[in-house]
């Protein structure tokens, strides 16, 4: 029985969740499952279009746990099949007005949905939203945006993590394939770093053959 967990995504987050925006492809072929579920929140990008694949695998990765955001919101009816899935909603206020923003809040109200009022510059912005209904508050007027070192990795590492994610989770994994594991982890640089050598299982596990 295979149960690898190189699992150093703790260490980094050091028990802080960490809101990851994911691309469409990345959220349809499972790229948020090598991450833990308790220390992530699943970020929907604005403008992607929820087709009934991203709305399969939204539905996925909430019922293996995770939480799921939608960035940069605006409501419309082709997202409502998506909406009982949902943990976090961040709204901007200048894309959205608070009017709408509280009816939308009070239609949902009953989902336990959390609310994030982006773009908040100003004292009466704050207490507008804090009035339409909003949680959580985020912008200007709360704090400033600090700089971090910017760290670049090669354009391939997420399809490497996929491919290390996918023979992990093969029904049966060769015992070749196991040992051969090392190789296609040491053929990427990005993958040396020990602040991305982090591999997990969702609920399967895989057994090991004798091929």
């Amino acid at each position: 029985m295979v149960d690898l967990l190189l699992d150093h995504s703790r260490l980094l987050l050091n028990n802080v969740t960490g809101y990851i925006n994911f691309s469409h492809d990345c959220i349809i072929n499972g790229l948020p499952l090598c991450l833990p579920p308790e220390n992530i929140v699943v970020e929907v990008l604005e403008g992607d279009s929820p087709s009934a694949e991203l709305i399969e695998a939204i539905k996925d990765l909430h019922a293996k746990g995770y939480q799921i955001a939608l960035d940069d919101f605006i409501p419309s009816p082709e997202w409502d099949p998506v909406i009982p899935f949902i943990s976090i909603i961040k709204i901007d206020i200048k894309q959205y007005s608070l009017f709408d923003s509280h009816l939308f809040i009070q239609a949902n109200k009953h989902l336990n949905i959390r609310f994030i009022a982006e773009k908040i510059e100003h004292e009466h912005q704050y207490l507008q939203a804090l009035n339409a209904g909003f949680d959580l508050f985020q912008g200007y007027y709360l704090s400033m945006p600090e700089m971090f070192e910017k760290h670049v990795i090669n354009e391939s590492y997420p399809l490497w993590y996929r491919q290390v994610y996918q023979e992990l989770n093969q029904k049966a994994l060769s015992s070749k394939a196991f040992y051969e594991l090392p190789n296609t982890i040491a053929a990427n640089e990005a993958l040396q770093n020990p602040q991305h050598q982090f591999i997990s299982f969702s609920d399967k596990r895989s057994s090991i053959s004798n091929k």
